[in-house]
């Protein structure tokens, strides 16, 4: 056993009437305990916690009485002992064998406009591999280091946009993309997808006590792989 846990504070910069900019940073230290398999085939070894330490510094602001809010934050997050499958005399068995990396930054923008026109936009960076992280293959007889990789299906760049018209009755109607960066399928980033775009839209009718929609997603028929297997 040990302690875990998080601190963070809060700072109001600025403010004038419900308008505001507010600095917050946060740090956490945390671990989940091993799984422990109590099978009759499996090994007796009690597998050390995953740890986990993090820190996040960002602002978010609120302003022109709030129709207008920005959020920006960065992170740094380190992953230690992960557990990993692995092969042991011939049988699935796991080890404390990974240590992985997240760091990147986030920016989410919302506007309220006139006519209950709201629009939204967010967009992050995300910066993931591993670190000190050995695996073994199906096929291979020794593991592979696969530190400086990317982790899989992470991509690096993520944006969304949307524009949503709703009064309190009457039609309503959205529209909104989304853009997923390439990433890798696999672990040994051998199996590369590109970057694809999704979009949206939607509309109906709001009364009193009840609403109506029709709503269409993915209307480009984009469908990228999503996993390893789908290259065979």
């Amino acid at each position: 056993s040990r302690l875990g846990g998080s601190a963070g504070v809060t700072f109001t910069a600025w403010q004038k009437g419900i308008d505001y900019v507010r600095i917050f940073t946060d740090y956490r230290n945390t671990y989940k305990p091993a799984a422990v398999d109590f099978g009759l085939d499996a090994e007796a070894e009690i597998l050390d916690p995953e740890t986990s330490e993090s820190i996040e510094l960002g602002v978010r602001t609120g302003l022109f009485e709030r129709k207008l809010e920005i959020e920006f934050s960065v992170f740094d997050m380190e992953l230690q002992n992960l557990v990993v499958p692995t092969v042991v005399n011939g049988f699935p068995a796991l080890e404390n064998a990974g240590a992985q990396r997240f760091k990147g930054a986030e920016l989410e923008v919302a506007g309220r406009l006139p006519h209950d026109i709201a629009l939204r936009a967010v967009g992050s960076y995300h910066d993931a591999k591993f670190e000190d992280y050995e695996q073994l293959f199906d096929g291979d007889t020794v593991p592979t280091q696969l530190e400086g990789n990317r982790q899989e299906m992470t991509p690096e760049w993520l944006a969304g946009c949307g524009i949503v018209y709703a009064p309190p009755k009457g039609f309503i109607a959205h529209a909104d993309m989304s853009f997923t960066g390439s990433r890798y399928l696999n672990k040994r980033n051998t199996a590369f997808t590109p970057q694809f775009t999704t979009w949206g839209m939607g509309v109906g009718w709001r009364g009193d006590r009840w609403t109506l929609r029709l709503d269409g997603t993915n209307l480009g028929d984009e469908r990228k792989p999503v996993s390893e297997s789908e290259f065979a």
